[in-house]
């Protein structure tokens, strides 16, 4: 119960890091560079542009953000998990108060390096929200929800929002603007990509004469099974009890002190799975 709670605490601090993060690259890269991100980011970023110059009034991004974000949490917040629900929902709020609160700061007139850069410190903050167990809300959560009502996938729809998003963009400021704006996307998509390993398996084989207790280990704490094969050590022609399993690489550091802590002596190897067919036990992240 006390490792639950730590390990909470620190998902949080990572979310308000994340946050934080994204907020300074709106405050930057993205003004700079008159970038349109996805999702319900860009549609509040879109309508305050919108707003400046086709009206006298401007919203606040940071209102517009919270509220769109208000009626897809109510959606689903029966449907998430609890966890993921307050991850997200911290990401979200903290990015729009940071966004009010930090000030916005000229970096660079090159609308290549804003997009690029833009690009990767976005797709490095998704990726300590995905790490966090939770997401940057919006329309990550309709897609969610639609995905578990109608038992199929909804990112398809998702990425017809963002490329209206950026058409509508385009109509209003022009073509060079949108199509910064699908390089900043790409370049993100590609960092989160590269950087979250939710769908990446790690292969580890143990030699260990405490055998016994880290299976019940395995299997209790990270619902995995072990393989065990009857080998001989070629050194000391003794019996060895070789044991083998898989698990996802964002598991593997937690395993491998898990195994240590049981057996300090133990010889572990670690290897990348390219991948896994049969039955495999996917922690929820939602």
């Amino acid at each position: 119960m006390k490792n639950g709670k730590v390990h909470f605490i620190k998902d949080i601090i990572i979310s308000l890091l994340a946050a934080f993060i994204a907020a300074i690259n709106i405050n930057t890269f993205i003004n700079d560079g008159n970038i349109v991100p996805s999702g319900f980011s860009g549609i509040a970023l879109l309508t305050t542009r919108l707003a400046e110059k086709y009206s006298f009034f401007c919203p606040s991004y940071s209102v517009l953000y919270i509220a769109l974000n208000i009626p897809a949490v109510i959606l689903v917040i029966k449907t998430v998990g609890k966890k993921f629900t307050i991850i997200s929902l911290i990401d979200v709020v903290f990015t729009s108060l940071f966004v009010g609160i930090l000030p916005k700061f000229h970096i660079t007139n090159d609308f290549l390096l804003a997009a690029v850069f833009g690009g990767i410190i976005n797709g490095f903050s998704n990726s300590l929200v995905l790490a966090a167990d939770g997401s940057g809300g919006g329309i990550d959560f309709i897609t969610i929800y639609a995905a578990k009502k109608y038992k199929k996938s909804f990112w398809n729809e998702a990425m017809l929002i963002n490329a209206t998003i950026i058409a509508i963009a385009a109509l209003a400021f022009g073509l060079e603007a949108a199509l910064y704006s699908i390089i900043y996307q790409f370049v993100c998509t590609q960092v989160i990509n590269f950087a979250d390993s939710r769908y990446k398996r790690s292969s580890l084989i143990i030699i260990s004469e405490k055998s016994e207790e880290i299976c019940n280990a395995v299997y209790r704490d990270f619902h995995h099974t072990v393989t065990i094969w009857q080998g001989v050590g070629g050194y000391t022609s003794s019996n060895r009890r070789v044991l083998y399993t898989v698990c996802g690489q964002y598991e593997t550091n937690a395993l491998v002190t898990k195994i240590l802590s049981i057996d300090p002596k133990a010889f572990v190897n670690v290897t990348q799975s390219q991948k896994v067919i049969g039955n495999f036990h996917e922690k929820p992240f939602y």
